[in-house]
């Protein structure tokens, strides 16, 4: 069920604010809304913590595999001593970039100049003590030939189009008279050879710096630690930052005594809160500007006698009112211990529903156990899951801990696959004429491999086509019991007659056309369906605005029977995909059965392992494309359900 919640401003002074923070964490129950917060600590910790997180990187990429591993003890350091050493693991990164950058400069360098030969750049600049200036180029062999004889040149060396020469002169300048496709050479820093022998000492030290990273493997355990702390810090600054500070021009505080108190105006409602301790003499009123902080957030509706319990013992003023429409409320469920068994899948799905959405977790977990089973199809495959599942559950227990909900979970899946696998007669895709008699006499015969395929695939798609008309049909019961005492239930009423029309449709196109007719009451099913669902869909003041509102969605309004005949018939991929993966296990046999029988055996295993291990990872891909689909799309439609939600997650410790 979703937990009712109360949406919450919280008043405090703005003195006091760090201390209320920490107060309420501690509390740990209330859903804050942060605002966009800025300050000299956020950034700083937000840095620490990039670095942090960069280090373990640099140190997980870095590390040996695992046959060249050595085990380390893990460290004790304060934060100070980590960040030091995290600034070593930054060095030597920005060493390796440096070096990296050097080597392929040089690189760039002895391409450009290895054409040059091997001169000594000090060779040419020595001649300037001389007075005698040097500048060396390129020019076209043409352009060279039309050189005015002004400029004195020694021709280096030169190939069929190209001439390499220098300019001699007795100033710095270079001749302004040169052609405009001069190419004047650069002279580098050191000759050729010197480049290649720097390049090879420094390709030779590269790998050092990533070895000396990869070596500090002890460090990875306090990254871990001190990168938790860091981002409550973090989220804790982030809090701070972002509370908006209200000041009182004209408030009195009144000091009689030890005891004073301050009436505070919020969200046009009195609120009272302690302010401290008075010290004005003889009683007398002292004007203080007062400055008050201001937290809104949303804490569970059971919650709220225990908070205005901690706001009076900590002189806090607040409302706890019922979350506006408009309102974005984070939505918390609370589950028994079977539908608890959704959450490892709706956790990784990253599902959540919104708070004024229903909460499907039962049908979602019972339906998708059934398309589990179904797209397995295999009791032997359900079989390996329920022993994986009891050897992870086992595990558990021997070390005093609670069970994984995610083994609990592949648990139920298994059992339900085994279940189905044995009504079906279907055991690792096992020709049916080998399975003992035992087992084929646990099977149901309409839909058992023992039976004649035709009657069999036959009876499969009326019992997806039927599962699919009871899913979508639970959705709409679900909405008319939240709408119960609106006249909107009557469109619903006309869902759920167009989905049994269009049931009977689906079975007359794809199972009989002579067992299932498409006659007068099929269609005044689906005819009354669509004009009740017309009328009473968008209900919200009256049937006329409900008409309108219909009307200004014509196409969209029609285009809804199409999707009900779709939404039927897309239950038909549960027939599918099992089929497949029946198949695949069947040919696996085939293909392994021969070798099984030689010399041969080791290859058929292989075989056999490999076959059936691709299948089964298949099959789980299946199932997030198809069994979460059904639920999450289809049925979920029906139902009237976005998933826009978000999760209710404290401000805690």
């Amino acid at each position: 069920m979703i937990l009712p919640m109360k949406k919450l401003t919280l008043l405090v002074l703005d003195s006091q604010k760090k201390a209320a923070l920490k107060t309420l964490r501690n509390f740990g129950a209330v859903h804050i809304e942060k605002e966009a917060a800025s300050s000299d600590t956020l950034t700083e910790l937000q840095n620490t913590y990039a670095r942090l997180q960069q280090a373990e990187a640099l140190i997980t990429e870095s590390q040996p595999k695992k046959a060249e591993k050595t085990k380390t003890e893990p460290l004790t350091l304060n934060r100070n001593d980590l960040l030091q050493a995290v600034d070593e693991i930054l060095e030597l990164k920005d060493q390796e970039s440096n070096t990296r950058a050097a080597i392929n400069k040089l690189t760039g360098d002895i391409e450009a100049y290895s054409s040059w030969g091997d001169f000594d750049p000090e060779d040419i600049r020595s001649f300037e003590e001389n007075s005698i200036y040097l500048t060396i180029g390129e020019l076209p062999e043409k352009s060279y030939a039309t050189l005015p004889e002004t400029i004195k040149t020694v021709r280096l060396a030169g190939g069929k189009k190209t001439v390499r020469f220098a300019i001699v002169s007795e100033t710095v300048d270079v001749p302004i008279d040169l052609p405009s496709d001069f190419n004047p050479l650069i002279l580098p820093d050191m000759r050729l050879s010197a480049m290649h022998t720097e390049r090879e000492q420094l390709q030779k030290q590269l790998p050092s710096f990533k070895a000396k990273i990869g070596a500090r493997t002890e460090l990875l355990a306090p990254l871990k630690v001190e990168a938790k702390k860091l981002a409550k810090e973090i989220e804790f600054e982030t809090v701070h930052a972002g509370m908006e500070v209200i000041p009182l021009e004209e408030d009195t505080v009144a000091a009689s005594g030890t005891d004073s108190s301050v009436t505070l105006a919020a969200s046009g409602k009195a609120a009272t809160a302690a302010v401290g301790s008075g010290n004005a003499a003889n009683g007398t009123a002292a004007k203080e500007p007062i400055r008050l902080a201001r937290l809104s957030g949303y804490i569970l509706a059971e919650k709220q006698a225990d908070f205005a319990g901690l706001a009076k013992a900590n002189g806090w003023a607040f409302i706890a009112d019922d979350p506006a429409e408009e309102d974005a409320v984070p939505t918390a469920m609370r589950h028994n211990r079977f539908v608890q068994l959704l959450t490892p899948l709706t956790d990784f799905l990253g599902t959540v529903p919104g708070y004024r959405e229903p909460d499907i977790s039962l049908w979602f977990l019972l339906f998708f156990g059934i398309f589990f089973a179904m797209i397995f199809g295999d009791a032997g495959y359900g079989g390996i899951l329920v022993i994986l599942s009891l050897i992870g559950i086992v595990k558990a227990k021997a070390k005093e801990q609670p069970a994984p909900l995610a083994m609990q979970m592949f648990l139920y899946l298994g059992v339900l696959t085994v279940i189905w696998g044995t009504a079906t007669c279907n055991w690792f895709g096992i020709s049916v004429d080998y399975i003992p008699a035992w087992l084929k006499n646990l099977s149901v015969p309409a839909i058992s491999n023992a039976t004649e395929e035709s009657i069999r695939n036959a009876n499969l798609m009326q019992f997806c086509f039927t599962l699919g008309l009871i899913q979508l049909t639970i959705g709409h019961i679900i909405s008319i019991v939240r709408n119960i005492r609106s006249p909107q239930i009557l469109g619903h009423v006309g869902s759920i007659a167009m989905l049994c029309g269009m049931y009977v449709v689906v079975l007359s196109l794809v199972v009989s056309a002579e067992r299932y007719q498409i006659n007068q009451p099929v269609m005044i099913a689906i005819g009354g369906g669509f004009a009740l669902n017309f009328i009473f869909s968008n209900y919200q003041t009256g049937i006329g605005q409900s008409i309108v509102d219909s009307l200004k969605n014509i196409i969209t309004m029609f285009l809804g029977v199409v999707n009900v005949f779709a939404d039927i018939m897309s239950y038909i991929r549960l027939w599918a995909v099992g089929l497949a993966g029946s198949a695949i296990s069947a040919t696996v046999n085939q293909m392994a059965g021969p070798a099984l029988g030689s010399f041969l055996i080791f290859l058929g295993v292989l075989l056999l392992f490999f076959g059936h291990g691709l299948n089964y990872i298949m099959n789980v891909l299946s199932v997030i494309v198809h069994g979460v689909r059904l639920n999450t799309l289809e049925f979920s439609n029906h139902v009237g359900l976005t998933w826009a939600g978000f999760k209710y997650e404290p401000f805690a410790e």
